[in-house]
């Protein structure tokens, strides 16, 4: 389609035709199907005695993000008011790949190091604890990274 034919709302127009309630209606519709999924999943994989207030928790619990997947699934991004045409091409994005790498150049030597010293001090650790520690020293530092350069070239 052509940007200067094409009106932009705030939500956007679905891919396959129609305007923001169609596109919102069909996410919503998404969303409410992958949540019964998951919180049937979940019901069948942890049977208990309330099965339907498990079911109805875990169900309310992911369709926010299971409207807002069936959303980006959806949308035709050109016709969202104030996107940007090629968010590749920004600085932001540049920002966020060099942080990225950088990052994994500091989580291999922290990781490298890590075990090594927990293999020399024979230190126990649970695996699930130690890979949330990883996890968010990864995030923490594309974070450090990302606001260094951001600040380092306004």
């Amino acid at each position: 389609m052509d940007q200067s034919t094409t009106t932009r709302s705030r939500w956007g127009r679905a891919r396959f035709g129609g305007g923001s309630t169609t596109l919102l209606g069909a996410s919503l519709m998404i969303g409410v199907i992958v949540s019964a999924c998951v919180g049937g999943v979940f019901v069948a994989l942890n049977p208990t005695e309330r099965a339907l207030l498990a079911f109805a928790v875990v169900m309310a619990g992911t369709l926010p993000v299971a409207v807002a997947l069936g959303w980006v699934l959806l949308v035709d991004r050109s016709t969202i008011a104030g996107a940007v045409a090629k968010p590749d091409d920004s600085i932001e994005s540049d920002w966020y790949g060099k942080a990225a790498s950088g990052a994994f150049h500091d989580l291999l030597l922290v990781g490298g190091l890590g075990a090594a010293a927990f293999s020399l001090a024979q230190v126990e650790a649970s695996v699930g604890l130690v890979l949330a520690a990883i996890l968010l020293f990864a995030m923490l530092d594309v974070a450090a990274r990302y606001l260094w350069l951001k600040r380092s070239t306004a």
